[in-house]
């Protein structure tokens, strides 16, 4: 019995080990990729300002698309290394959530408007529904799940935002759309990193670690991110938070 503890302990030991050596690898290696990457968009965005021909001005179009995907999969692979280090800081504080999805879905038109998709947010604006939340974090779940909406939807499609009651002093924001939907054999792939359940292949841009990021950061503020998909009718993605009635300008905390 002593002899399999301590094997046990050894092997949890290890394991301890390999996560933290593989957030510094993360950490260090994501520090290391975004100084090049911001020095490549520094010069391709003197570049475009230049008298181009067509021909060349598409080629350093090329250049700052490229370049900012990998810096965005840069920025998402730094934010999960600090996830699993232990050293992502949060506000957590009272967020009005028909304000911060308002922002998001702004933020989201343009896209949706280039691909034919409309937004739109069904969320009574009294009461004044808070959930608890770092502000900026939740920001950028929503932003995930509205861009994601809007990709993998059809022309013509729509993306619809409104909020639950989820009960026991909780509430749930709530991404619906009309797209394809996800293959019941494929729900187990949706929130695994790198994994675009074939969307790699198509001309839809993403990353593949978003959602993976997104449900990491929902659970850091207390949440939980999960969603329903039936193929054919759409998906639906929601974030349910502890609701509060606070006004949000004290009591700020960090986490």
């Amino acid at each position: 019995m002593e002899s399999e503890l301590a094997r046990r302990d050894l092997q949890l030991e290890a394991a301890e080990a390999a996560s933290v050596a593989k957030s510094e690898f993360l950490t260090r290696m994501s520090h290391e990729l975004r100084t090049p990457l911001n020095s490549v968009l520094a010069f391709a965005q003197l570049l475009r300002m230049e008298d181009l021909t067509p021909e060349q001005a598409d080629c350093v179009d090329h250049i700052l698309t490229a370049s900012r995907h990998v810096l965005d999969l840069t920025e998402e692979v730094l934010d999960i290394a600090r996830i699993e280090s232990g050293h992502l800081e949060l506000s957590m504080t009272s967020v009005p959530a028909l304000e911060v999805t308002s922002e998001a879905v702004e933020l989201t038109r343009p896209l949706a408007e280039r691909t034919g998709v409309s937004l739109h947010i069904e969320i009574d604006p009294e009461p004044v529904l808070r959930v608890r939340a770092d502000r900026q974090r939740l920001l950028q779940v929503l932003l995930n799940l509205l861009s994601n909406a809007v990709k993998y939807n059809q022309p013509g499609g729509r993306v619809v935002v409104t909020c639950d009651d989820a009960g026991s002093d909780r509430a749930r924001l709530v991404v619906a759309d009309t797209g394809g939907g996800i293959r019941p054999e494929d729900l187990w792939r949706v929130f695994e990193p790198f994994d675009r359940l074939g969307a790699e292949l198509s001309a839809v841009e993403g990353t593949g670690v978003g959602l993976s990021l997104s449900r990491e950061l929902t659970q850091s503020m207390g949440g939980r991110l999960d969603f329903e998909s039936v193929p054919g009718r759409g998906s639906t993605f929601f974030v349910e938070l502890d609701s509060t009635t606070s006004n949000g300008e004290e009591g700020e905390e960090k986490a």
